[in-house]
């Protein structure tokens, strides 16, 4: 349920040793961490997102997420651990930044406090319903932006760990490709599939585009204006055909649009990735790393389409790598910084409100989610 993306999840495999204190009926706290008490709200919005993170061990055969054996524990005990845990790191953050004498240097904390102020007028029914407060949400929200913070401290430019700009060009080089693309696709003007030798046709015009652009100064926009005439050429001749007061099927003109869309496109090309390839898997799988090197033409071929491709620099955008560094920075470190933030809690005296985790029972929110 987090609006703000967090770094990785923490995944503690060790053993650890908690004292349970069921002190009367005092639920207002979770835990007490270093004698620091830990609000109930902050406990039970930990509790929410290990929730929604026990979906994800569910398989096809699984009907009740509260039925589920996770890590050797039922659902309920398995999520209060991970929340006890999470209290644990959010101690862990808050004495690291301060420890570290760090500060928000772009008034994170300003933001965060306008966004929860907006964000709660759409968030306040489900999480009061669940018992917490708009001050509990926004303080958990500014622990995140804190170990953000604390992750750039190690791991950014200038940082203790500062990973280079080389080696982060290098994985989205590896793992991204900006692209120019045309498809063509092989069907006629009616959006009927074309025989052996009518693609045999569009594959030898594509090659012809191909050589224009590798030898000429004609340009990809310039090719991808031609083919878009020469398609739509191809379908307003059926139309024509169907007009002669006979009733014909609408004619999928589809295919022209998207053709059209694409030159929306070709001024810095489109990104694909693994998660988004554009236009198909295919295609990505043929452009990235070595596959395809920048400057180059392609024709890739699909059982419906053909598609010419321009491999463009990734970085033509100059904006690009800023946008993705602190992505790529937590997909290389992100594992190693949340190690490091478990081992700052593995000295810490933690004292779990025994009462407070009887009371916030985490059936409570699988109702509220429904």
């Amino acid at each position: 349920m987090s609006l703000i993306k967090k770094l990785s999840a923490v995944a503690v495999t060790s053993a650890m040793a908690l004292s349970l204190a069921s002190c009367g009926q005092d639920t207002t706290w979770g835990a007490k961490i270093d004698e620091t008490e830990i609000r109930a709200g902050i406990f039970i919005s930990y509790q929410s997102d290990a929730f929604s993170r026990a979906y994800d061990y569910m398989t096809e055969t699984d009907t009740d997420v509260m039925a589920l054996t996770i890590d050797g524990m039922s659902t309920e005990d398995w999520v209060n651990d991970q929340a006890v845990k999470g209290m644990q790191e959010y101690i862990a953050v808050e004495n690291k930044f301060d420890e570290l004498g760090l500060a928000f240097e772009n008034k994170e904390e300003e933001l965060a406090k306008a966004n929860v102020e907006q964000w709660w007028e759409y968030v306040s029914e489900y999480f009061e319903g669940i018992g917490v407060s708009q001050e509990s949400y926004l303080d958990v929200v500014i622990n995140s932006e804190k170990k953000a913070a604390i992750f750039d401290y190690y791991y950014g430019e200038g940082g203790e760990k500062e990973v280079a700009e080389a080696d982060i060009k290098a994985y989205l080089n590896e793992n991204f490709a900006r692209i120019k693309y045309i498809d063509m696709p092989l069907k006629d003007g009616e959006g009927n599939l074309l025989k052996s030798e009518g693609k045999a046709e569009i594959k030898a015009m594509a090659e012809e585009y191909i050589e224009r652009m590798s030898t000429t100064d004609v340009t990809f926009e310039e090719i991808s204006d031609e083919y878009d005439e020469y398609y739509n050429g191809l379908i307003e001749a059926a139309k024509a055909e169907t007009t002669d007061g006979t009733t014909e099927e609408p004619v999928d003109d589809t295919a022209a649009e998207e053709t059209t869309e694409d030159d929306e496109l070709v001024l810095l090309g489109s990104v694909t990735s693994a998660d988004y390839p554009v236009p198909s898997a295919s295609v990505h799988e043929k452009v990235v790393g070595d596959a395809m090197t920048v400057g180059e033409y392609q024709l890739i071929e699909e059982d419906e389409v053909y598609y010419i491709v321009y491999k463009m620099d990734l970085f033509a955008d100059e904006e690009y790598y800023d946008y993705k560094k602190t992505d790529v920075l937590n997909e290389l470190k992100g594992e190693e910084f949340d190690a490091t933030v478990t081992s700052w809690t593995e000295s810490q005296d933690v004292v779990v409100n025994d009462a407070a985790v009887k009371r916030y029972k985490v059936e409570k929110i699988k109702e509220t989610n429904e």
